[in-house]
């Protein structure tokens, strides 16, 4: 009997178990066939983690053939054109389980494209900042209305509506806006750097300071007079070696005559003699900032250069080791910035200042165009533009030292000698007349606030270069100085540079100069 009932026993629990595998099949089945994906979407797809049909619940699990396209979890990035991905289910109850492969296509948005081409039309910022944004909350493009929601890393910097706040430094800052279109969504970021403000940089304010005239304790004492340094013949003026932070002056500049026996053809700067006033400064190492009388073009529309100096233009000469292209370094404004032609009778105001700690810059102001008239007709031939800029800024440039040690500084009337730097000045009747220096002054810092200390002869030291007799001639009284007009008290003088040939009339190096006297 026992060996009877097993065999039954046994094929009973066969059949029971391929009923309940029969069941779960079934179950899965009509799980997998209530599920429903549509083969065209616009927007996210609910892709559930389980389903539930007649009682019986199936985990799912699904899988996106492009996770660019549809997720796994049924978020759709929707485009401007239609795109494809295959969704894959997989239920499971228990051990058993089934899949199932679902077509979709994600249908393109005529609306995200209209987000796109406003974009590409509309939302065009420069780089750099300098004024407020026009950052809107709705925009149309082709006739129809967008909306937008404006975010910024930097509100302080650039607010949500577009207000710009400049300070002392550029600051970067990210722009993001979110688009809208009935359903359509479309996220854009700027990178936009916000420029310092002028207004608050020391090259642009610190002429407006007031002026120390007490004591400032602890002062230097005036310095002794350097040595004259042959190859010219110049007015300079040297400060103590203090903890000055600049120089700044108003000047009227003076008219240059070169000597017309002293000029080579081979040359594009004609005479072998040339003017400059200028400025500088010394904590490590030597500069030289200011104007020089140049070249440049005669009129508006011009092609050509003149082959002789027609105005003051602005340069600097510096050394430095931290620019990788130069150690000497010689820089100037550009030739065709017309507007920086500064002309004998011009009125200026030139500052050399260190904005920050290792740098030196120039700004050169324009307060009163020449009354001369042969030069202001020549400016009058560069057609400036009515509200022309009148100042000019150099970059900050190096000047190790600068801010951070003692420093000195100059101002200097000259008559430069072309190739002759360091060798015995050169008899020349070149002249230069008319330099007025009104008001001159050093920054400092006393009492953490910046004022402007008058270029006395107290803090100062004066030259007269060359000293009287060197081998090609006598020098003596080539530098004419006065006060007539000025105040000294603020540093105040007039100069003007007549060598008068010196005794020696001597041209041996220069024989097209003696061809040339032949020909007088």
């Amino acid at each position: 009997m026992k060996k009877l009932l097993i065999p039954a026993i046994a094929a009973l629990c066969f059949f029971c178990l391929q009923g309940c595998r029969e069941s779960t099949e079934k179950q899965l089945q009509k799980i997998l066939n209530s599920i429903e994906i549509p083969a065209e979407v616009t927007g996210n797809i609910d892709l559930r983690e389980s389903y539930t049909v007649g009682g019986a619940t199936a985990r799912a699990e699904w899988h996106s053939t492009d996770s660019g396209v549809i997720t796994n979890t049924g978020e759709v990035k929707v485009e401007v054109y239609d795109r494809h991905a295959i969704l894959q289910v997989k239920l499971f109850i228990g051990e058993h389980f089934v899949t199932k492969n679902f077509p979709v296509t994600v249908k393109g948005s005529a609306d995200l494209a209209l987000l796109h081409a406003f974009v590409q039309d509309q939302l065009r910022f420069e780089r750099e900042v300098t004024g407020n944004l026009p950052l809107l909350t709705e925009y149309v493009q082709d006739g129809v209305k967008i909306d937008a929601v404006w975010f910024s890393d930097k509100p302080e910097i650039i607010a949500p509506d577009g207000t710009v706040r400049r300070g002392e430094e550029e600051v970067d800052v990210t722009l993001t806006v979110t688009l809208s279109l009935n359903e359509a969504r479309l996220t854009q970021s700027f990178n936009l750097t916000v420029l310092r403000d002028p207004a608050l940089s020391p090259i642009n304010w610190w002429h407006t300071v007031e002026v120390w005239t007490g004591v400032i304790p602890g002062e230097a004492k005036k310095p002794a007079t350097p040595a004259c340094f042959p190859g010219a013949v110049y007015r300079k003026v040297v400060s103590s070696r203090d903890y000055w932070l600049g120089i700044e002056a108003v000047v009227t500049l003076p008219e240059f005559t070169p000597d017309p026996r002293r000029f080579d053809e081979s040359k594009l700067s004609y005479y072998l003699d040339n003017a400059s006033i200028y400025m500088g400064g010394n904590a490590q190492y030597e500069s030289d900032i200011g104007l020089t009388w140049s070249i440049g073009y005669a009129e508006r529309g011009a092609t050509n250069y003149s082959r002789s100096g027609i105005a003051f233009r602005p340069f600097w000469r510096y050394i430095t080791r931290k620019e990788p292209d130069c150690t000497n370094c010689y820089r100037n404004s550009n030739v065709k910035d017309l507007e920086y032609y500064y002309f004998p009778g011009d009125k200026i105001r030139m500052s050399v200042i260190s904005p920050e700690r290792g740098y030196l810059q120039m700004r050169i102001e324009l307060l009163e165009e020449t009354t001369i008239e042969k030069y202001a007709a020549r400016r009058a031939a560069l057609e400036l533009p009515a509200g022309y800029s009148r100042v000019f800024m150099t970059p900050p440039f190096p000047s190790e030292g600068m801010g951070a040690t003692k420093a000195e500084f100059k101002r200097v009337n000259a008559i430069d000698q072309v190739a002759n730097e360091g060798k015995p000045t050169i008899n020349t009747d070149a002249k230069v007349e008319g330099a007025v220096w009104h008001e001159v002054y050093l920054y400092r810092e006393i009492d953490d606030k910046i004022y402007k200390v008058p270029l006395t002869a107290d803090r100062s030291a004066g030259m007269a270069c060359p000293a009287g007799k060197n081998q090609n001639g006598d020098f003596t009284g080539a530098v004419i100085t006065g006060v007539a007009g000025v105040n000294p008290a603020l540093g105040g003088e007039t100069v003007t540079i007549k060598p008068d040939n010196g005794t020696g009339r001597l041209y041996s190096n220069y024989a097209f100069i003696k061809r040339k006297e032949e020909d007088l």
